[in-house]
């Protein structure tokens, strides 16, 4: 019986051990921007909203998420020591030309409109969620910059080669969260990026 067993055994593992050679290709596009606010509380206390805004396309499909982390702050001997209040986070795919939309070609502009399911979180207290509204609009500014690389991995049978090109743009973005307006974002950028993968098992 000991010896049928191993021979069923592996006769199974043949197949999963065979040599295989996967090749693909990976594109995207990106609208990044970041917003920050503060709120005095008291002398020498306040509290910072930040809100990060992330559009992405791929494959014809185009999502976007969503977050919100806020924190009480305040100096101590000239030291800003904070303390997360909240953290929420949203997702949303599948999204329609017209409510996402990007110039993946030249980098100018890309908008967001659409509705998100916000979960957030509070330390001691139960998970809540809402339904929030972002909309934000982006502008290329600058130069197009242009990034590329390869990562390789080699071990045993194992090979993985990647080969990416990448460019990125500086940009302005101004937004709204829940009809909230947010000003003009600290941090903005559009992006894309072009994968090669391939990986080899002998």
């Amino acid at each position: 019986m000991t010896m049928v067993a191993g021979l069923v055994m592996a006769g199974a593992a043949g197949p999963a051990l065979a040599a295989t050679h996967h090749h693909s290709r990976f594109s995207s596009t990106e609208a990044f921007a970041a917003w920050s606010s503060k709120v005095k509380l008291k002398p020498g206390q306040f509290e910072i909203t930040t809100r990060y805004v992330d559009v992405f396309q791929s494959g014809g499909r185009t999502a976007a998420q969503v977050e919100q982390d806020v924190a009480k702050c305040k100096r101590v001997s000239g030291h800003l020591r904070c303390r997360e209040v909240s953290f929420s986070f949203g997702f949303s795919r599948n999204l329609t030309a017209s409510q996402a939309s990007l110039d993946r070609k030249h980098l100018l502009s890309a908008h967001l409109d659409a509705a998100f399911k916000l979960h957030t979180f509070v330390h001691g207290k139960p998970p809540s969620t809402s339904k929030v509204t972002v909309a934000a609009d982006w502008t290329g500014t600058g130069k197009i910059m242009h990034s590329s690389g390869v990562n390789s991995f080699h071990s045993g049978c194992v090979h993985f080669h990647d080969v990416f090109h990448g460019r990125n743009r500086k940009a302005t973005a101004t937004g709204t969260f829940n009809k909230i307006a947010l000003g003009n974002a600290r941090q903005a950028l559009l992006a894309t990026n072009t994968d090669s993968f391939t990986f080899h098992r002998c």
